[in-house]
């Protein structure tokens, strides 16, 4: 059924009329308020929720104090992802989009199918009208779920993967720690002189849980009457990698106060995680549902509601005046209406596989030439000296790996300004280039090269210095 049953089926009432009706309607909207805006900032939390919503289980201590004074003191509410225990793309997919996967195929990842050649109306494209910068963050590879490929055609202007950063902690499955989002969201703040939309994915409580101890001190306990020993360790686990996520947030919002420009902040949990006992005790009993809340330093009315992931980002839009974008004005004027969800299928089906009526018959947007890094990788000179090869320039990482000719070598990271590689053959006139290159050995980006010549007497000092 993954395989074959794809896509969007073309809805019994689907035609150009149709189409047109919904936008008349759409156009008894307020317009977009020209006013001074905040940025906006969407942070989507791996496997994020309320451990305490689980039945039977003894907390030492909370594990989210930080979320849950959130969701006291700014809009908050229970929050339906689309998948549960993993698909984290397709939570992202609705957020990013407002498209809902139920008119999809089961199972169907967007991000493998149609958004490998299609543009899609997304909230970075809808900003990007406004004069918004629009990054995206993730602190993991860039090319997993084909984000590399996909986020051009939603709308970003760069992407910071995993390959692009420096000083990343791992937890003790390997897992990048979030804190690192914190450095490259303020980063990211500072590349443009507009405001910003930065889509952030965090990583670190991903599974495959723990079924044995690790054997490290946890400071947050977990114990149960009913639940067994065994069942408590990936709990154990979970539960304390959730509260140094929390410790994360905390560190975060503190950050952009400091930071000082107004800006919203929109949190929640793309999925429950995928402990199987956390499914069956779970005390809400809805297992497609998370928590959210909108942090702000602009003063927002708090106004508590429960979302679809597809209903989010019109929802903050709307909270900020901006009416801009298709779907983003649909959900706005249409989530009353009793034919809500058959207009949706219909809108999406045009969109994406229809004759794209809503845009006149074209695909609406082009796709972005997105820059991996929110800062470019430069190379600035290279040089040979006895056996090791130095390679200087800028933000060089762990994954920077010298080319020869096209071809990456064995490179050593030294710095963010230097890495070099040894028992190399060069010869003049070969072309350097500097490469960043994940653990699946796909090239996500390429410097300019330079020509290789052989260092004159005295570059050995200069490069010391």
């Amino acid at each position: 059924t993954t395989i074959f049953n794809t896509g969007i089926s073309c809805p019994r009432d689907y035609s150009e009329k149709e189409i047109k009706r919904i936008e008349k309607t759409e156009k008894n909207l307020p317009e977009t308020q020209e006013e001074k805006r905040p940025n906006i900032l969407f942070l989507q939390l791996e496997s994020f929720f309320d451990p305490t919503l689980v039945n039977y289980l003894d907390i030492s201590e909370d594990p989210i104090p930080t979320f849950r004074k959130l969701m006291k003191e700014y809009s908050s509410g229970y929050y339906k992802v689309p998948s549960v225990g993993a698909g984290t793309a397709n939570t992202e997919f609705e957020v990013l989009t407002g498209m809902s996967l139920d008119y999809f195929g089961p199972g169907e990842y967007p991000y493998k199918t149609i958004l490998q050649q299609s543009t899609c109306e997304s909230i970075a494209y809808n900003l990007k009208e406004l004069g918004f910068g629009t990054h995206v963050i993730h602190n993991n590879t860039g090319t997993f779920y084909d984000r590399h490929l996909v986020f051009p055609n939603l709308g970003f202007d760069s992407f910071t993967s995993l390959e692009y950063m420096n000083h990343v902690d791992k937890n003790p499955l390997g897992w990048a720690k979030d804190t690192i989002l914190t450095t490259e969201i303020i980063k990211s703040l500072l590349s443009t002189d507009q405001r910003d939309f930065v889509y952030a994915i965090s990583v670190q409580p991903h599974g495959k849980y723990p079924s044995s101890p690790l054997g490290d001190e946890h400071p947050i306990t977990v114990s149960s009457d009913v639940i067994s020993e065994q069942d408590l360790v990936p709990f154990s686990y979970y539960v304390n990698q959730l509260y140094e996520e929390d410790a994360f947030l905390r560190s975060l919002i503190e950050s952009l106060e400091t930071y000082g420009e107004p800006t919203v902040l929109i949190l929640y949990g793309d999925h429950l995680p995928s402990i199987s006992a956390a499914e069956e005790y779970m005390a809400q009993g809805d297992l497609l549902q998370t928590e959210y809340v909108i942090w702000d330093n602009i003063g927002l009315e708090k106004q508590d509601r429960d979302l679809e992931a597809y209903q989010l980002s019109a929802s903050i839009l709307k909270k900020l005046g901006i009416r801009n974008g298709f779907l983003n004005s649909y959900h706005q004027s249409f989530e009353e209406n009793p034919r809500y969800q058959e207009y949706l299928e219909m809108l999406e089906y045009d969109m994406l596989y229809g004759k794209q009526a809503v845009y006149g018959g074209t695909s609406g947007y082009e796709p972005t030439d997105m820059q991996m890094g929110v800062v470019p990788i430069t190379l600035s000179q290279c040089y040979l000296l006895g056996d090791t090869f130095y390679v200087l320039g800028d933000c060089f990482t762990p994954y920077s790996r010298i080319c020869i000719n096209g071809d990456p070598v064995n490179t050593e990271f030294i710095s963010v300004n230097a890495i070099k590689g040894t028992d190399l053959s060069l010869k003049d006139g070969d072309q350097i280039t500097v490469s960043q290159i994940g653990e699946d050995g796909i090239p996500l980006s390429e410097t300019e090269s330079i020509a290789f010549t052989h260092s004159a007497p005295g570059r050995k000092t200069e490069l010391a210095s």
